[in-house]
């Protein structure tokens, strides 16, 4: 008999927790951070046609 009230009482308290939830009332939401461009020091200031170039010439070597 007392493994009967000891496994109602278990069910209950397992149920309430389903209708109720563990978390919060309120959502929440997590945000992406803000997108930056990152910019290579070594290719700041640089046009596209000086980076292409500095490529190319490095492939060559």
């Amino acid at each position: 008999m007392k493994n009967f009230v000891f496994l109602f009482m278990a069910a209950v308290c397992l149920t309430s927790l389903s209708l109720t939830g563990c978390g919060g009332s309120e959502p929440a939401v997590i945000e992406a951070p803000p997108a930056t461009d990152e910019v290579d020091p070594a290719t700041e200031g640089m046009t596209q046609e000086e980076y292409d170039k500095a490529m190319e010439e490095s492939m060559n070597q």
